[in-house]
């Protein structure tokens, strides 16, 4: 039905965007957060902003935004403990390695997000699809990564992110679908266990000691509650575009997003460039304009049906 596609891709536009202007909005917040405000307990805000998320879901059910459905845990646990995992491992990876690995790590994740795709669910890409994922990799590692230093147990640590990052990317699309599920009703399941768990893990990564001691200001209070109300809108916004489209494209929105942070670090923090970044920034862009395209023109109707291949 051509009226129900063009609202699904509206939804799909929507929440692109939306997710944008809302990760944009979260770094800008959390660079102040720390930097100005010296607030540097990372798991702790984590656990702010997902508790932030569980009220923020149940008031927009309170309001009708979206009808409760029920769910069963066999399907809740794996998204929220896949996501739990993912920041853990993520956090042990940049503590161990360097940012040049974390970086490298995290483009990692594209290949094995495909690998695992098709072995568990026998899901493919494109060659077209494939290709334009060459210049995004590279341009997004060629801006980012300057030093490649890592250690046995960072090592471990970076494959556990990028299984953990991967299969939580998997989870949320593919239990969305099997649950029945919309981003805001899967979310207001997963986002009470995400808060507990972030809560248990404050004390592997926070300073527990500088935690208690720390002295609120209003100026802090306010920027913490503006990050959690961009926080509501990440998660409502991930959810959203992983359940519309999948891990895959999720991923290529990932890497977009980490370009406009750079280039948002030189016209807002006056961080230095140099040309590796902008050629870097150039190639990534070119790739994800590739990729939209290539996939704007599989989902086309005028296609033969043998070339519409899920990404």
């Amino acid at each position: 039905d051509k009226t129900h596609k063009m609202s699904n891709n509206l939804v799909i536009i929507v929440g692109v965007v939306g997710n944008i202007l809302s990760v944009v909005g979260i770094v800008i917040c959390n660079k102040y957060i720390t930097d100005v405000d010296g607030y540097n307990f990372m798991v702790f805000l984590s656990f702010l902003h997902f508790t932030f998320t569980m009220v923020g879901t149940k008031v927009l059910l309170l309001l009708n935004v979206f009808s409760y459905t029920p769910a069963p845990l066999s399907g809740v646990l794996p998204v929220a403990i896949g996501s739990l995992l993912s920041v853990a491992f993520m956090n042990l990876n940049l503590s161990y390695n360097s940012v040049g690995f974390y970086q490298l790590s995290k483009l990692v994740c594209i290949p094995f997000t495909l690998m695992v795709q098709y072995v568990a669910y026998k899901q493919t890409v494109s060659r077209a699809v494939q290709l334009t994922l060459i210049p995004i990799t590279f341009g997004v590692g060629y801006a980012t990564i300057y030093d490649l230093s890592l250690n046995p147990v960072g090592l471990v640590f970076a494959t556990c992110a990028v299984v953990a990052t991967a299969l939580a990317q998997i989870f949320t699309n593919t239990y969305q679908r099997s649950l029945d599920c919309n981003a805001l009703q899967l979310l207001y399941h997963t986002s009470p266990y995400i808060s507990i768990g972030m809560l248990v893990m404050c004390p592997f990564f926070d300073d527990l000691n500088a935690l208690s001691t720390y002295v609120y200001t209003t100026p802090t209070v306010i920027r913490i509650s503006v990050s959690c109300v961009f926080a509501l809108g990440v998660n409502i916004t991930n959810y959203l575009v992983l359940g519309k489209t999948s891990p895959l494209t999720y991923q290529v929105l990932g890497h977009l997003k980490t370009i406009l942070i750079l280039v948002l670090g030189f016209t807002t923090f006056n961080k230095p460039i140099d040309m590796r970044n902008l050629l870097g920034i150039v190639i990534a862009m070119i790739g994800v304009i590739a990729y939209t395209e290539v996939r704007r023109r599989q989902s086309s109707p005028t296609l033969p049906t043998n070339n519409l291949q899920k990404s």
